[in-house]
């Protein structure tokens, strides 16, 4: 069994939008593997794939807090439930190498990691384990079976946790590691290997370093089982032959594997597989070890709800991302401000001039029909700040040109499909683009041509070097040239080479802040106490004769239509299909987008 990318989600509750959620939680989980675990027939292992300590603001409180020597909640569920052994995923590096120490350090079960060397730091995880284990055969004997687990990490963590991992671990190419260590795994006494991998299904074909290698990972003789995660994907099926699943993301589906095992004078041997995912119950879990988890977490939840609860200011408008990368919206907009004031602040008032960057971090796609910012007029309390600022991250300050921002800007706009004049219904959005890798750049002021080719893929790389989506590029009204000179602010998970653009050098690091991005937009916030701001068309997309694009979003995006949008009606997934009309771009290019 497999569950992976829990980030944190124990129990049925989105802390986002302070409301159940009965799709997702690993205690609704609980009742499917404690009846799994009793089958009488065979053997059963439970794994963790990884990205279960970070992703919510109850996980962010009890990092603020520390554990003062008491278990982890989500370590102690774990050991409710018996697991078997856990892998790290890149988001247990989050809240620095001291606090997973202290996580990990009396955990009952194994933990894993195969592709990181602690150096001088405390060990936090194992490269692999072999667990011994009994197995009832079909003639009535239990023999001894041998199961050898390795965890393996994307490397790119050295990237994505700069500032708390550099100099203190190192990280290894996954693929690289795997073919060196699975013989001596075999040579350990391993009948059986699963492979415990917190990376994506990927390109079939190899190349150092890469992201999501599980298909290269397959192909190593003797990995008899892999295990997916990192990109929330449901998989099931095979690997170069070899079973595998992939369990989705917050505890929304079990990953299942069933392995009918022949044993002769050579050991075991996989004779049949089958690999599945079975969804999260919605009813409340009946078993002990479900209500034990649910009684264990009570204290850290009613305080995780004190906490999301306070408010911080007042808005006078709605705030939601139901458009954004659609078009330009105003969470975004108040984070571009909040980070601009703290880098002028940063600053000698002499400076470059600034440039923020913002992502769209909670925007639909692949996390769900819930995953949007929206706070109604009134007040804005901590959760919602969560909301606009989900992750742990720092903001950097770099030196860019105007060449390297437009270059920027170029990935940034790639998730786009490209636009055809004379034609509806096109697809809007790539879906191999994750929504926060549409950065918008405030500061400057641009126009998007679909008509022209994606210059990059989704993985970073340059596909069409001469594409040219970004016109009009300018900074105070003036055209920027290649040689001007600006203060960037971004935060450093895409500083430091996240989403696959291209890592800062440290020799253009104007300023690294020890403060979360997160806490400063609170403190911004308290400081204004009222909250009324008018949309910016900091960008645009350009008119195209003729033309409209399709994209999804919530069914409750219907009450905020604006600007060129229109609704089409329900599509897959409980999600809504809206419209963009590029022709009507040109009579609302002169005026601010009017939000709902």
């Amino acid at each position: 069994m497999e569950t992976t990318d829990l980030h944190m989600q124990i129990l049925p509750f989105d802390y986002f939008t302070d409301q159940p959620d009965r799709t997702k939680g690993l205690v609704q989980l609980a009742d499917q593997i404690v009846s799994l675990q009793s089958a009488p027939d065979g053997l059963t292992l439970l794994f963790d794939n990884g990205d279960f300590l970070q992703g919510n603001p109850l996980a962010d409180l009890i990092a603020e807090n520390g554990l003062h020597n008491a278990v982890h909640p989500m370590i102690g569920a774990f050991a409710t439930l018996r697991y078997d052994a856990v892998a790290l995923g890149n988001h247990e590096f989050n809240y620095g190498l001291a606090f997973l120490d202290e996580v990990l350090r009396n955990a009952p079960f194994s933990v894993v990691c195969a592709n990181v060397d602690w150096q001088n730091s405390p060990a936090c995880a194992r490269p692999y384990v072999v667990l011994d284990r009994e197995v009832i055969c079909s003639d009535g004997q239990a023999r001894a079976i041998r199961v050898g687990v390795l965890g393996l990490v994307p490397p790119q963590i050295m990237q994505w946790d700069h500032m708390a991992l550099h100099g203190a671990v190192t990280a290894s190419d996954m693929v690289q590691t795997a073919r060196d260590l699975v013989p001596q795994i075999r040579q350990a006494g391993a009948d059986i290997i699963v492979a415990l991998c917190h990376t994506g299904i990927g390109a079939d074909a190899y190349t150092h370093g890469m992201e999501n290698a599980a298909r290269p990972l397959a192909a190593i003789p003797s990995i008899d089982v892999v295990l997916t995660g990192h990109t929330h994907q449901t998989f099931t099926g095979t690997l170069h032959g070899k079973p595998a699943v992939g369990a989705g993301f917050s505890g929304n589906q079990l990953g299942l594997i069933t392995l009918t095992l022949t044993h002769d004078a050579q050991g075991w041997r996989i004779a049949d597989h089958d690999s599945r995912t079975l969804p999260a119950s919605h009813d409340p879990p009946q078993s002990v070890a479900g209500q034990k988890i649910i009684a264990d977490l009570d204290q850290h939840h009613a305080r995780a709800l004190a906490r999301i609860r306070q408010p911080v200011a007042q808005t006078r408008q709605r705030l939601h991302s139901y458009f954004a990368p659609v078009l330009p919206d105003l969470p975004r907009q108040i984070l571009a401000a909040a980070m601009t004031r703290y880098a002028k602040a940063a600053l000698p008032a002499d400076t470059l001039p600034l440039v923020t960057v913002v992502p769209p971090f909670r925007a639909g796609g692949k996390a769900g029909v819930c995953h949007y910012i929206d706070i109604p007029a009134g007040p804005i309390n901590l959760r919602n700040v969560s909301a606009i600022y989900p992750y742990t991250d720092r903001p950097v300050i770099l030196h860019r040109n105007g060449q390297q921002l437009r270059d920027w800007l170029e990935q940034a706009v790639s998730g786009y499909c490209r636009i055809s004049p004379g034609k509806t219904g096109q697809p809007l959005l790539d879906p191999d683009f994750p929504a926060y890798m549409f950065d918008a750049l405030f500061g400057l002021t641009y126009t998007i041509d679909l008509t022209q080719p994606a210059r990059h893929d989704a993985t970073g790389r340059i596909i069409a070097p001469g594409a040219r989506r970004i016109t009009e590029l300018r900074h105070n009204g003036r055209d920027v040239a290649p040689d001007s000179r600006f203060a960037v602010v971004v935060n450093s998970y895409r500083a430091f080479g996240g989403g696959g653009y291209i890592p800062v050098p440290d020799c253009d690091i104007l300023h690294q802040s020890q403060r979360q991005g997160r806490d400063i937009l609170t403190d911004d916030l308290r400081n204004q106490a009222l909250v009324d701001v008018q949309p910016q068309s900091i960008w645009q997309f350009a008119s195209i004769p003729s033309a409209t694009a399709t994209f999804c979003s919530a069914p409750q995006a219907c009450a905020h239509l604006y600007g060129p949008i229109r609704h089409i009606g329900p599509c897959e997934n409980g999600f809504h299909t809206y419209e963009i009309d590029f022709a009507a771009l040109a009579l609302t290019q002169n005026a601010p987008y009017m939000v709902g």
